[in-house]
């Protein structure tokens, strides 16, 4: 009980802006179950990014003020974190540098013009299809706990299939601080009854369907980001999920 609540605690110490003014002993068992508990930590964000949205509803509020306000809402829960390593990744791929020099600037913190024009296609890539989601009357609020917990559950499949790109980093750290057969086990289940639970309430078959579409997409991110970056890095999970969301907006809205 002791490890989960840790567990809890560290997910939203590292993962959200919500404070935490607490040291957690970083181990296995609790690294482990952070990593665990990052899908319903993504619904949870959801849930709340849907309270807002229902609450727009109700005024006269534009379609695009509502995507604008959903993305934001998203960017604010995790401080960015994601979009900065989105932002890495556009800096590096873009250089169109050897690999070793494309980890070199995958570390770098500095944003380059490349990172800067990837991060800006991909938040009005996010706020035009919202919107879009929205004036169409698609947008729901099950889709706003779906998006991030699915994106978040595929990310538990790219970091057990994906060997780090170094042996340093955050990324090498958390890997190798988690049991990787307890972490693949528990994320699938997670994915099975999330989606079930989603495929009810919404009352169709779109979330099995998105299910597929990110688990092709876990192969294919993985066997870019081996061609390209030598593996996978803390930067890269981010860049992940940030981009199998904008992913999933579009896909829901071509399905619908």
């Amino acid at each position: 009980m002791k490890n989960s609540l840790s567990s809890i605690l560290l997910a939203f110490q590292f993962f959200t802006v919500v404070p935490v003014n607490k040291t957690i002993d970083m181990n296995h068992k609790t690294i482990t179950g952070m990593f665990q508990f990052l899908p319903w930590l993504g619904a949870l964000m959801g849930a709340v990014v849907a309270l807002i949205f229902e609450g727009l509803q109700v005024t006269d509020s534009s379609p695009l003020l509502i995507g604008f306000l959903v993305v934001m809402a998203f960017i604010i829960w995790t401080g960015g974190l994601h979009l900065d390593g989105f932002t890495d990744m556009g800096d590096a791929y873009f250089s169109y540098r050897d690999l070793k020099k494309r980890q070199q600037i995958l570390e770098d913190p500095r944003v380059g013009a490349f990172g800067a024009m990837a991060l800006l296609f991909l938040v009005l890539t996010k706020i035009v299809f919202l919107t879009e989601l929205v004036t169409q009357n698609i947008l729901a609020s099950y889709w706003l706990i779906f998006v991030p917990f699915l994106a978040r559950s595929a990310l538990g499949f790219y970091l057990v299939w994906t060997k780090p790109s170094k042996d340093t980093g955050i990324g090498f750290f958390f890997r190798t601080h988690i049991h990787l057969k307890h972490y693949l086990l528990f994320t699938t289940l997670s994915l099975l009854i999330g989606t079930a639970l989603i495929a009810y309430w919404a009352q169709t078959w779109i979330p099995v369907a998105l299910v597929g579409l990110v688990l092709v997409a876990v192969v294919v991110y993985k066997l870019w980001t081996k061609k390209n970056f030598g593996g996978a890095s803390g930067d890269l999970y981010g860049a992940f999920i940030e981009g199998t969301e904008a992913l999933l907006w579009i896909t829901l809205l071509c399905l619908s």
